[in-house]
């Protein structure tokens, strides 16, 4: 463990963040935050409130990627969901603007699998097959430093993570996404985690969206109690962009 810390340490160091500060000119930014409700009433009361929001950053030299998920439900007023998710993507572009070598980290909290905090951090490597302001798709590679608490133990372990992500504007008002994460012990092939979210989003406004989005969070920890591997969760609600 010694030595994944020290790797990690080493290559996050050696990541050329200071091209964040030197870049001035063709930048954009986008940020939006996205509420969704559903409720069930009848034989059962169900009740499930998310939020997401998300603040990017694109330039010729580096794409700064950030999102902060929440999501709180009961069902017959006892607690079946409740999360907190925090990313953060840096990227600095090489080799011709397609690779870059960046830094991701992570913090998650989630009261139904007893995770108290998961701290993720670590550099990662990646490519751009697509990168237009309008259609993007890419693919990364990195190693990790986990620390977790539990309601039950407390460890840290290195993890090796593979993600894909993808949209399109595909009209001047709609638009696809696709994210995908997967990321694993590197001691224990067993102890694995990933992330799915897909997409849709319809403009009915200069600022205001609709959006309908499938997520399945999975989780194949031994130590959670009662919970499933995979939290399967579709959503809709409204999204507002301020940028």
């Amino acid at each position: 463990m010694k030595l994944i810390k020290g790797v990690v340490l080493a290559m996050l160091v050696a990541a050329p963040v200071a091209g964040l500060a030197d870049e001035v000119t063709n930048v954009t930014y986008k940020s939006s935050v996205a509420l969704g409700a559903t409720f069930k009433s009848g034989n059962t009361d169900q009740s499930l409130y998310t939020m997401d929001f998300q603040w990017d950053r694109y330039s010729p030299k580096n794409d700064w990627v950030n999102s902060l998920y929440g999501e709180y439900g009961e069902t017959e007023n006892a607690q079946t969901e409740g999360k907190v998710r925090g990313q953060s993507n840096y990227r600095y572009k090489i080799g011709g603007k397609k690779f870059f070598v960046g830094a991701f980290g992570e913090a998650l909290s989630d009261a139904i699998r007893k995770i108290r905090f998961r701290g993720t951090i670590g550099p990662d490597l990646g490519y751009y097959f697509i990168n237009k302001e309008k259609h993007k798709f890419d693919v990364s590679l990195g190693l990790n430093y986990v620390y977790e608490r539990t309601a039950a133990d407390e460890r840290d372990y290195g993890a090796w993570r593979l993600a894909g992500n993808y949209f399109i504007d595909f009209t001047e008002i709609s638009t696809f996404y696709l994210n995908i994460s997967y990321s694993g012990n590197i001691d224990d092939v067993e102890d694995s985690s990933g992330l799915l979210v897909t997409g849709l989003k319809s403009k009915v406004s200069d600022n205001l969206s609709l959006f309908i989005e499938f997520r399945d969070d999975y989780d194949n920890e031994k130590d959670v109690g009662v919970a499933e591997n995979n939290d399967i969760t579709v959503l809709a609600g409204l999204a507002y962009d301020f940028m």
